[in-house]
């Protein structure tokens, strides 16, 4: 017999984790009502971290305090959304059944907090020969909207311009959007859209940029060959049978990384690479097609790729001291002294431990999660695929459920199927107490879902590469976001030439606050567009501007 007792959702003042760049709300929602052995109670909403109205995936709340479940949430600002709770068979293989539901209270409407952000629209620059480029979009369902662009200064080629659309949209949103000429040819991408929450970009050659990129850039480069030895340095923290190994690790160097020779990259280390990369024993992650797709797309961080070859001890050179293993006294000394001191210094890092990451799948899921809970100093961003927790002994497992948390973001997931599950429960477990409420007595508090913890569950994925590649994607966005890339765009002039006082118009007034030198926060001086202000040339190039726009402005229909 179910009772219902209250629903009530809190909005929660606390802390957004400096990871997170984008704008974000801590709600609490919580329900009091009595279940039987075998069920759980979820939320679902329309919001992505609500499950998206897809009952797959939407959000088990935690028992600590039965029969009141609870969840606090990071919800993005500005935000009206729905959402119901809804009783659900627990069971590993049910998560993933459309039909297994049924909904006890709601639907509910609810709002975050309106606060304004900086900026309030969006702004895209597109460097094109076509003349003018037309940039179509929407946000959300329905028709896309157009807007001319208008130029702004010059492209890489004389017939090339970079021009731009500003003051669309909403910020901290991704719309949907494609570029053509003016005649509705030439679109850009030919099929689908592109789609970013990033609020100020340049598209260059199908790229996405928070910076204007140089001219031509290459891809990303392996530096290591595949089909010879690969590089390798020699350890004195890792020993076999005949003591001491050489451990070949493997580097990948996002897009222009040649061509941008003062920028510096966040780093993701990579157990059992092997398998990342290229196909091993069991198959292959092809994190670097994934990584590639997604730089290119604003959907990730530029980031520094290092895969760490297993060695003959894997299983004792991942699994934590407090497991049976010697993480402690081997691998981890070895990535913490050897390799990344190696990778530090032959490439251009971002060292610190906020943009540094490690990610592995089962013992490596282990293995990442030690590290950081025990090296939180050096690695902070954490991605745990079907962790296996409990090889060898539970020790470790134990204390993470019993010890304070770590300053850390960290990725979870398990598929549902297969031998043991992919280790499903002992997951969904880990995940529930590290967002017990009962944490709160501790140093941060508990984690919260989408703030600093992602838990995401693949219906019907077994414990192997391809369940892991196909989930790889939810791990980048979460752990190394687009929108934590730095913009450099702000201060480029993103209004028309002749719009000096950056009014979205080109009249008289424009040539009156050229003359007082007050140009608009988006706008220039630089009446020519040629970098350098010039009072003779910018004014002549200006009037020849206005009056071209007012002769254009009388033209009949």
């Amino acid at each position: 017999m179910r009772s219902m007792l209250c629903v009530f959702l809190i909005l929660v003042a606390s802390p957004i984790s400096p990871a997170r760049a984008d704008q974000r709300e801590d709600v609490l929602f919580s329900v009091n009502t009595a279940t039987v052995f075998g069920e759980s109670i979820f939320i679902l909403g329309d919001l992505p971290e609500l499950g998206g109205n897809d009952l797959r995936f939407s959000v088990k709340l935690e028992p600590n305090t039965y029969p009141v479940w609870k969840a606090t949430i990071s919800l993005p600002v500005n935000r009206t959304y729905t959402y119901r709770y809804y009783e659900r068979n627990d069971a590993a293989g049910q998560w993933g059944n459309v039909s297994n539901g049924v909904v006890i209270a709601g639907p509910f409407t609810a709002s975050t907090s309106i606060i304004p952000l900086d900026p309030p629209t969006k702004t895209v620059f597109y460097h094109s020969t076509t003349t003018p480029p037309v940039l179509w979009w929407r946000q959300g369902t329905g028709a896309f909207v157009p807007i001319t662009m208008h130029e702004v200064g010059p492209g890489r080629t004389p017939s090339e311009k970079r021009w731009a659309a500003r003051r669309f949209g909403e910020s901290r949103r991704s719309p949907d959007f494609y570029f053509t000429s003016d005649a509705g040819t030439a679109r850009d991408p030919a099929i689908g859209s592109y789609s970013t929450a990033l609020d100020e970009l340049l598209v260059q050659d199908a790229h996405l940029f928070t910076y204007v990129p140089a001219p031509s850039i290459t891809g990303p480069i392996k530096r290591y060959t595949t089909t010879g030895a690969n590089p390798s340095t020699p350890s004195t923290s890792l020993f076999s049978a005949a003591m001491n190994e050489t451990r070949r690790y493997r580097v990948i160097t996002p897009r222009g990384y040649d061509q941008h020779a003062t920028r510096r990259y966040p780093v993701l280390y990579m157990h059992d690479g092997q398998n990342v990369f290229e196909n091993g024993a069991f198959g292959t992650w092809n994190a670097d097609e994934t990584a590639e797709s997604m730089t290119r797309l604003a959907q990730m961080r530029e980031v520094i790729l290092v895969g760490a070859d297993h060695g003959p001890n894997r299983i004792s050179d991942y699994a934590a001291p407090d497991s049976g293993g010697f993480a402690n006294a081997r691998y981890l000394t070895f990535m913490q002294t050897e390799l990344k001191p190696l990778i530090d210094a032959n490439y251009r890092t971002l060292t610190g431990p906020d943009d540094t990451g490690i990610l592995g799948s089962s013992m490596g899921g282990q293995a990442s999660m030690w590290f950081g809970w025990d090296a939180s100093n050096i690695f902070r961003r954490i991605g745990a695929f079907s962790g296996a927790w409990n090889v060898n002994t539970s020790g470790f497992y134990n204390r993470l459920m019993a010890q304070p948390r770590r300053d850390l973001l960290i990725y979870l997931d398990s598929g549902d199927s297969g031998p043991a599950a992919d280790n499903f429960w002992i997951t969904v477990n880990l995940r529930d107490n590290l967002i017990n409420p009962a944490r709160a007595s501790s140093v941060g508090g508990p984690y919260v879902l989408e703030r600093d913890l992602r838990y995401h569950y693949g219906p019907g994925q077994q414990h192997n590469e391809p369940a892991w590649a196909a989930r790889l994607p939810e791990c980048y966005e979460f752990l190394y976001p687009a929108t934590e890339s730095p913009n450099e765009l702000a201060d480029e002039p993103s209004a028309a030439p002749a719009d000096v006082n950056d009014d979205d118009a080109q009249d008289i007034e424009d040539l009156y606050a050229w003359e007082q030198g007050n140009p608009g926060p988006d706008s220039t001086l630089d009446g020519d567009r040629d970098g350098t202000v010039e009072p003779v040339e910018d004014r002549v190039a200006l009037l020849a501007l206005l009056r071209s726009q007012e002769l254009a402005d009388i033209q009949p229909n």
